[in-house]
């Protein structure tokens, strides 16, 4: 958490430094709520595995109808088989939970004007969608050994459906790109400060968030490796019920359907205005 605060500060600096030459048009903030995840391990909920999310922003106002929002935010995902209430996902009995951290580009379109220094425009809901790359690093814990306390591996070095082993896929890269689609309320406090709340659904381009995407791989593959790779066979397969004992070809995900994230959070912002510009309330008024 201390590198993330260290950077979410590099981040509001840097916003800083660019809202003092954006003059009236630019707000710089801070962002705070949860992140959560849908996908091979949780079919239907984001709420149930629901976890805390910050971040900073920088928004040019365009125009009183139209905006840019450059953002970043950190999160977790996380999933559980053993939680779903789904016979097969239960058997399956996998896990998973992964740090991300997301930069994006959104374009705002405001259903009301927003102006705050300008009469009444001091409220509007708003749709947003853009462009976002995001990193991830998924990892589970377990006890390979039979024995002593659980550890965290981080799961796409293992290659649990044979990645990057012959006849198998390449290793999924950990930068990935999203789709940020959403709609949220912003709020004027008072002159230069602004309160938003917003939540984001985000289409990403790749089904191993959760490092489960295909089929079992066969197990022997783990074996003939050099040296042989007994943490990959035990993350690739922890069934509860063995029967195949060999599930080579069996499906092990959804590889039709991507992961996706989402995010929801309230935003605390403040308006440049410096003193050479023209009037802010004549803004957008020509």
């Amino acid at each position: 958490m201390p590198g993330i605060v260290k950077i979410t500060g590099i981040v509001l600096i840097l916003l800083l430094s660019f809202g003092e030459a954006g003059a009236q048009k630019i707000e710089v903030g801070l962002l705070a709520g949860g992140s959560g995840y849908m996908g091979d391990l949780n079919t239907h909920n984001y709420q149930r595995y629901s976890h805390p999310a910050l971040g900073a922003l920088l928004r040019w106002n365009i125009n009183p109808r139209n905006s840019v929002k450059f953002s970043f935010l950190h999160g977790t995902l996380q999933g559980s088989d053993a939680t779903s209430g789904n016979p097969y996902q239960e058997s399956r009995n996998l896990y998973f939970r992964s740090p991300l951290n997301e930069f994006s580009v959104q374009f705002e379109f405001n259903f009301f004007r927003y102006n705050p220094l300008w009469g009444n425009e001091k409220f509007s809901p708003y749709l947003f969608t853009g462009i976002s790359v995001f990193s991830f690093d998924p990892e589970a814990k377990g006890t390979p050994s039979g024995s002593g306390s659980e550890e965290w591996y981080r799961l796409r070095d293992l290659g649990t459906e044979g990645q990057g082993l012959p006849g198998y896929p390449d290793k999924y890269k950990l930068a990935q790109m999203a789709i940020p689609i959403g709609i949220g309320v912003k709020f004027n406090l008072g002159r230069n400060w602004n309160l938003t709340g917003e939540m984001g659904y985000r289409p990403t381009f790749t089904d191993f968030l959760d490092d489960v995407s295909g089929y079992y791989p066969d197990p022997a593959v783990f074996e003939t490796t050099d040296p042989p790779a007994p943490l990959s066979k035990y993350f690739s397969d922890r069934r509860l019920n063995r029967a195949p004992e060999n599930p080579s070809g069996l499906q092990r995900g959804d590889l039709l359907k991507k992961d996706t994230y989402l995010f929801a959070v309230i935003g605390i912002s403040y308006t440049f205005v410096s003193s050479w510009c023209p009037a802010f309330s004549d803004w957008g008024r020509e």
